[in-house]
């Protein structure tokens, strides 16, 4: 079935792998899959040229829904016929049609904690949402047990539960990448984005990992996009950060 997204969330995984989710018009969340390996980085260009990024309104051809509670937005579909239709300015607007009081009100299912924030896996009616978050209580960056650098938020949301997540959004990831190369420390980095969320208006978008080995049964919280009004990157997105590419952006 031909469909029209309007793309909101665009995150990192692993080995140059991304996930992407969006909207269509009858406000129904989407994320288009692929069988393994899955959609690499390089998918989201068009040559030089990012097609795919945050509030791009892309067209493509759906082919089957693959639900798997509490991911049910899952649906394959036919890579040959992806197209950039044009971008979506009303982002605030679109960010609402998710919009939810409080972390645990997007899942309907209790949000357990230790080790990490999670839900039960195979049960759930969905795995991504938005939230205005009540206060921004920090941002961490710093290297994880394996070396890499990687980024949480600590933040409380409208029912005042607080929560310290993963940050897996490929546009802040980059952003902050970009911050490293300007030679700042880790600690000035997390000083200055946490400065800047708690100067805007910000909208979370989070979702759900998938389960693994480790943890079969359970389901992780991480933040699949960071939203600011006024927009803290001026309407640019992961492509004008992304190392070793041309500066040719939509």
């Amino acid at each position: 079935m031909n469909t029209q997204l309007v793309v909101t969330d665009i995150t990192r995984m692993y080995k140059g792998m991304v996930c992407i989710a969006g909207y269509d018009r009858n406000r129904r969340c989407i994320r288009p899959e692929l069988p393994p390996p899955g959609i690499s980085e390089s998918f989201l260009y068009s040559g030089e040229t990012a097609r795919i990024f945050p509030f791009a309104l892309i067209e493509l051809d759906l082919l089957k829904t693959t639900p798997q509670p509490p991911h049910t937005e899952d649906c394959r579909f036919d890579p040959k016929t992806v197209r950039y239709v044009g971008t979506v300015y009303s982002r605030e607007a679109v960010l609402c049609w998710s919009l939810f009081p409080s972390v645990a009100a997007i899942f309907e299912q209790p949000v357990l904690h230790g080790p990490g924030y999670y839900v039960k896996a195979c049960r759930g009616v969905r795995s991504l949402g938005t939230i205005q978050p009540g206060a921004i209580k920090g941002v961490e960056y710093q290297p994880s047990e394996e070396g890499a650098f990687g980024y949480r938020l600590v933040f409380t949301d409208g029912e005042d539960a607080e929560y310290n997540l993963k940050i897996v959004d490929l546009t802040w990831n980059y952003y902050c990448h970009s911050l490293r190369d300007e030679i700042l420390e880790p600690n000035i980095i997390s000083h200055k984005m946490g400065k800047l969320l708690r100067e805007r208006s910000v909208y979370l978008r989070i979702g759900l990992g998938r389960s693994w080995k480790a943890f079969p049964d359970r389901c992780y919280l991480q933040i699949t996009g960071i939203y600011t009004f006024p927009d803290h990157l001026g309407g640019k997105h992961f492509a004008h950060f992304a190392p070793r590419r041309k500066p040719n952006f939509s």
